[in-house]
């Protein structure tokens, strides 16, 4: 299946520029001129990739990228990605992007074969065999035995972290592509783990998947709508299950 890119900007031209050698290079790209259209077609078409400009009548890219990113004043799960563009070189649009989340930010005129690439980079289309860093967060070393062994090690490399804090150190560091992560550990708790993750802009695209051994609904309105876990699943589990959920999440 082609992965689908929303191009959101008034100017004509660019549009086609962006489609036709999006298109090209295999993606499917459905266009929108204005922000209001542009919400209304990320809803509809759930794109993998969102191009957007900042300077646009009505609702501006920034105003379209928070209605895009946030709910409730939270990320939405799963946090889409972003390339911002502007015909004004201006450090206040980057911070301001950066600061909103977006994965890159390109100034007009652009060399359209430095768009692409970065387009490849961000879906990830541009890097071979290389493998998806997964994090398992857990105090019992079990279940880290567990996930690698079911996983293709061809595709997938796994760390383990015994603790929130160090779970947290080695987050930071080694920028993985999935957690997996425990309810109930020690020195700081899954909670504390998936509220530092989800309110850090450098983390907060990061799919988590939350076990604990409590199957209580309340646990899991916690974690998956206030602390925007993308994946709960009650110990004991399906290895199976988590390894689809792993697959899919990465994937998406």
């Amino acid at each position: 299946m082609k992965k689908k890119i929303l191009v959101v900007d008034d100017d004509v031209n660019t549009v086609k520029l962006l489609k036709v050698n999006l298109e090209k290079c295999g993606y499917d790209v459905v266009a929108a001129f204005n922000g209001k259209d542009g919400l209304e077609k990320f809803k509809t078409e759930k794109p993998a990739l969102i191009i957007a400009d900042i300077m646009m009548p009505g609702m501006d890219g920034y105003h379209f990228c928070w209605d895009v990113l946030f709910e409730d004043g939270l990320y939405i799960s799963p946090v889409p990605k972003i390339i911002m563009l502007t015909g004004r070189d201006k450090k206040l649009d980057k911070g301001i992007s950066e600061k909103i989340g977006v994965d890159a930010y390109i100034t007009k005129p652009f060399d359209i074969k430095f768009l692409i690439e970065k387009v490849k980079e961000i879906l990830g289309d541009n890097i071979k065999n290389k493998k998806k860093k997964i994090i398992i967060i857990d105090d019992d070393p079990n279940i880290a035995n567990l996930v690698r062994t079911n996983l293709n090690t061809e595709k997938y490399e796994c760390i383990s972290a015994l603790d929130g804090e160090e779970g947290l150190r080695k987050i930071e560091s080694e920028k993985p592509d999935l957690i997996v992560l425990d309810l109930i550990m020690p020195k700081k708790t899954g909670y504390e783990v998936c509220s530092e993750v989800k309110t850090n802009l450098s983390t907060a695209k990061i799919p988590v998947i939350m076990l604990t051994i409590k199957k209580e609904h309340r646990e899991r309105y916690i974690g998956t709508i206030f602390l925007k876990a993308d994946e709960y699943i009650p110990k004991p589990f399906d290895i199976k299950d988590l390894v689809k959920k792993i697959e899919k999440l990465i994937v998406d």
